[in-house]
């Protein structure tokens, strides 16, 4: 099972019948943190992987979005992975099957996780203003963020990865 640990910003937005009592199972495959933040004056979603720090943006989310959360969330990751090139159209179901069933949990606090989130979320909102990304789709932005480096999840403090390259590592695992 996979869990989709919210923040405190997603969780007064969802409300308290979303989440399941916190099962301490891990998924091998990273499990997600999500939080909700406003861009133009529209409700967006970004969920990163806690493995892999790949991260997924969802633009113009509403609350009814979440009655079958786990059929947008699965078209928009494997939309993203097959973007980037992490997987093809013949993984998809092996993907898919990696990551059900999903339930909402309450925020794990996961420090890196979430500044990760923040500094996502931060270069969105960059490439957004920027004239150059004027006419981009949210595959671009979302393939661009991917594609930086990131720290986290690292132990050394020199050690860098990419989250594009990460996923690819992790789905490919056995």
């Amino acid at each position: 099972m996979t869990k989709l640990y919210c923040s405190h910003k997603l969780k007064d937005f969802l409300g308290p019948k979303f989440f399941d009592p916190v099962d301490e199972g891990k998924n091998r495959y990273g499990d997600w943190n999500a939080h909700l933040f406003y861009y133009g004056g529209r409700k967006n979603l970004i969920l990163v992987n806690n493995v892999s720090y790949y991260a997924v943006f969802i633009t113009d989310v509403r609350k009814a979005d979440f009655k079958d959360f786990s059929t947008l969330f699965f078209n928009r990751l494997t939309e993203q992975l097959q973007y980037d090139r992490v997987i093809d159209a013949s993984e998809v179901l092996i993907t898919i099957q990696k990551y059900t069933p999903i339930s909402f949990a309450r925020t794990n606090n996961d420090k890196k996780t979430i500044g990760t989130i923040n500094d996502f979320i931060y270069q969105y909102e960059v490439r957004k203003q920027h004239p150059y990304w004027e006419d981009r789709t949210l595959l671009d932005y979302n393939s661009s963020i991917n594609n930086s480096m990131t720290g986290a999840g690292r132990t050394k403090s020199s050690d860098y990865g990419n989250p594009k390259n990460d996923m690819r590592k992790l789905l490919v695992s056995k």
